[in-house]
């Protein structure tokens, strides 16, 4: 007879193991095969496989009732991570160069060091996606409410501004001749499209509000933000200062996140 008491603690620790063995799996077939382009295209789909393990564990283990609520946030986590498996190939190689090597091993001079790398990573994915946890367990009330919409339409906004500002650079990158990118919302701010995918997780997490106890789930947000602000973002400036002789210039006119507002002013 299953065990029908799986606690939050033990649910994180099921969809981490879960995790952990699809990662190794999806880097020996990348590492086989000798095509990163594997891991571009898997990884972000481990986002989705968390949402959809977390629901099959709560319903298996008759955690709480499955409801309506996180339904909709898995489904648009799901879509979100088919999104960024097939957009943002240059952030997706910075994050998991943070992972692996070019040769396809963890990094790491040993075992030990490669399973520190290994537990850090996997630790900042499952608080990430703490909001999706948090949804995942206790859903709450089955019915949704404005909240659910507010925070659903903010997902959506953010997604559409991240897809419109990558579709921007790839019209661009078409007719600059590698020129540095400066128009529609690369003017407004240097980094549009991270700013859509900080809006869409901080959606998300309005979505874990309506799950009871999901207020918790803060920290998922709060970590990424934190990564893309001191980390991340830090990282891209570095290599496309060193790729546009004129970036410094565009770093002083342009703000980096958030869009500029001064065109309101007539």
């Amino acid at each position: 007879m299953l065990d029908r008491n799986m606690n939050l603690i033990q649910l994180v620790l099921a969809l981490t193991t879960i995790n952990i063995v699809l990662v190794f799996i999806i880097i020996y077939l990348s590492a086989l095969l000798k095509k990163f382009k594997i891991l571009l295209v898997a990884m972000p789909l481990l986002i989705s496989v968390t949402a959809w393990s977390g629901m099959l564990l709560q319903s298996t283990f008759g955690i709480a009732d499955i409801a309506d609520r996180q339904i909709l946030a898995n489904v648009l986590l799901t879509l979100w991570a088919f999104k960024f498996s097939a957009y943002n190939k240059n952030f997706k190689i910075q994050i998991l160069r943070y992972l692996l090597n070019k040769d396809f091993h963890i990094n790491g001079s040993g075992f030990f060091e490669q399973t520190k790398t290994l537990l850090r990573f996997m630790s900042c994915f499952m608080i990430v996606l703490m909001p999706t946890v948090s949804l995942n367990f206790l859903s709450g009330n089955s019915d949704l409410g404005f909240l659910d919409a507010l925070a659903t339409l903010i997902f959506l906004l953010g997604v559409g501004y991240e897809i419109k500002a990558l579709n921007e650079l790839k019209k661009l990158s078409s007719n600059n001749d590698g020129d540095l990118h400066r128009k529609g919302l690369w003017f407004l701010s240097r980094h549009p499209d991270l700013l859509g995918q900080l809006v869409s997780w901080w959606g998300l997490y309005l979505l874990a509000l309506g799950a009871y106890g999901g207020e918790w789930s803060i920290f998922g947000p709060a970590l990424v933000t934190s990564l893309y602000l001191k980390k991340f973002l830090i990282d891209v400036e570095v290599k496309l200062s060193k790729k546009y002789n004129d970036y410094n210039e565009y770093k002083l006119s342009t703000p980096s996140i958030f869009p500029k507002v001064s065109f309101l002013k007539s």
